[in-house]
């Protein structure tokens, strides 16, 4: 029954995105105008890193290259000339999916001037916008610091959305349906009426975070460069550190903990930051928020009992609480190689990776929020087939889900797994072992980063052949844009 009505569930998704995508031809003047405007404006960025490379006394031309192909493809994107400026949803999809893609495919560009190949480059630099943290530099120290800037930079750009970004910046982007495109189903709540006022203050709050931590781990010693960085890369949740060795490499379980706790701000849902900050604490009895809480202390329990055979009792509560936060984050820091972990412990922190953290925040994986939904959708059909008569609702605390969206759910959750199984076999059929391929996908599709086998804590994804790092980069795609907004632009009815 079950099975019959998730079909039912993917039937009624599809017709959905029918109606409001199969109307009309996609307008692809405006889609093209629009890029061309983000591309112009995504060229201003890379003066960051560019004065980084100057102060430090390195090359400037990974980032002029870039700088210069990116305003002149821009510029001539935006001569294009669209008949309505009407943005609809097929228009949103299509800027939103091509927008991370194009920006990932310049972001690379650094990368190759510096000796990377393409694929490599591009690699690199979709792991950084999607705030996946896989990588394929074995040495992070030997790169310039310029180039270890924009590493961080990227994951900082993409932890909140590039787009959103944008939507500050070119006010006629600011619609509903711009910001569904980026954060599809159940995300972001709108803490203003107008979507730009929300990403102004979403912002804010995102910049006083960063601003934060950057000024905690100076204070207890960590030098202003690596302070930035690691504070780029932990409340976007992407997890570049300029270290092979990651957090393990400062020894010092005081930077742990506040790596830990903005990691973990970073997977909450940033709407109640806001609310935090206007001090209304109810919103800290959201379901969600309770759910995720309770994930982390059962989660680190658990296997801090399991490696008490490793270490003492502080160390095993130490190293399982961030790897617990880490992954549950999709951060992907690590403190430990947990690869060496018992087979129990690898099989929680896989968990951990399909969950991911909470909807409108920093982190990947389905959100706690679906894996709450789906819970409550199975036990009302269980419920439902003992008692058929009985009219029930599938509540979210006190609030009644509409149908619609309890199939969304549905739908997303049936689309993840079967792009997850495409993957694994992709990986297997490669001659990678069971725990690699699955762990690897796991990693790429949920953006976490580091996986288990050879694409462990201690691991690099430098080993693997082109054509599986590019599965893997269309995971990381699929993955941060959470599904339908890339699978759209693979069906042809979507364009006509």
């Amino acid at each position: 029954a079950l099975l019959y009505h998730c079909i039912l569930a993917l039937r009624f998704r599809v017709k959905l995105l029918s109606n409001h995508l199969g109307c009309v031809e996609v307008n692809l003047k405006l889609v093209l105008n629009t890029l061309g405007k983000m591309l112009v404006a995504f060229s201003t960025l890379l003066l960051a890193p560019l004065i980084v490379a100057v102060y430090s006394g390195e090359s400037v031309m990974p980032f002029v290259y870039s700088i210069v192909l990116s305003v002149a493809i821009g510029l001539i994107l935006a001569f294009v000339k669209p008949e309505s400026d009407l943005i609809r949803f097929k228009e949103s999809f299509a800027i939103v999916g091509l927008g991370w893609l194009i920006v990932s495919i310049i972001g690379a560009i650094p990368y190759i001037v510096i000796g990377l190949n393409a694929v490599d480059a591009f690699f690199e630099s979709i792991s950084g916008f999607t705030t996946t943290g896989a990588s394929i530099v074995d040495k992070p120290e030997e790169l310039p610091k310029s180039i270890l800037f924009w590493r961080a930079m990227t994951q900082w750009i993409g932890g909140i959305g590039i787009v959103m970004l944008f939507l500050l910046i070119f006010p006629t982007m600011a619609k509903g349906v711009v910001f569904q495109a980026e954060y599809p189903g159940i995300t972001l709540s709108k803490i203003k009426p107008r979507i730009r006022d929300t990403a102004i203050r979403l912002y804010g709050i995102y910049v006083l975070l960063t601003v934060f931590e950057i000024v905690l781990l100076c204070l207890l010693g960590i030098p202003v460069f690596d302070a930035i960085t690691h504070a780029f890369t932990t409340l976007s949740t992407g997890g570049y550190s300029t270290h092979s060795e990651s957090i393990a490499y400062f020894k010092n379980p005081s930077v742990e903990f506040v790596i830990m706790l903005f990691a973990f701000l970073g997977g909450m849902n940033f709407s109640i930051h806001y609310y935090i900050l206007h001090r209304n604490f109810r919103v800290l009895r959201d379901v969600e928020f309770r759910i995720y809480l309770s994930i982390v202390l059962i989660a680190t329990a658990v296997i801090a009992i399991l490696n008490l055979e490793k270490y003492d009792l502080f160390n095993s509560l130490r190293y399982s609480s961030f790897q617990v936060i880490s992954i549950l984050t999709t951060t992907g820091y690590t403190t430990a190689d947990f690869d060496e972990w018992s087979s129990g412990a690898k099989i929680l922190l896989l968990i951990l990776m399909f969950i991911g953290g909470c909807s409108g925040s920093t982190a990947g994986g389905m959100k706690v929020i679906r894996m709450y939904v789906l819970m409550k959708y199975a036990i009302h059909q269980i419920l439902r087939s003992a008692e058929p008569k009985v009219i029930k609702v599938i509540k979210y605390g006190e609030t009644a889900l509409r149908k619609e969206v309890v199939e969304s759910v549905v739908a997303f959750f049936i689309l993840y797994l079967f792009v997850f199984t495409i993957s694994v076999i992709a990986l297997a059929l490669h001659g990678y072992d069971f725990t690699t391929s699955i762990s690897a996908v796991a990693a790429c599709l949920g953006n976490v980063g580091p996986g288990m086998g050879l694409a462990g804590a201690s691991e690099t994804y430098s080993h693997f052949p082109n054509l599986v790092k590019l599965i893997l980069c269309l995971d990381m795609w699929i993955g941060r844009l959470e599904i339908y907004t890339v699978l759209a632009l693979f069906i042809p009815k979507f364009w006509r």
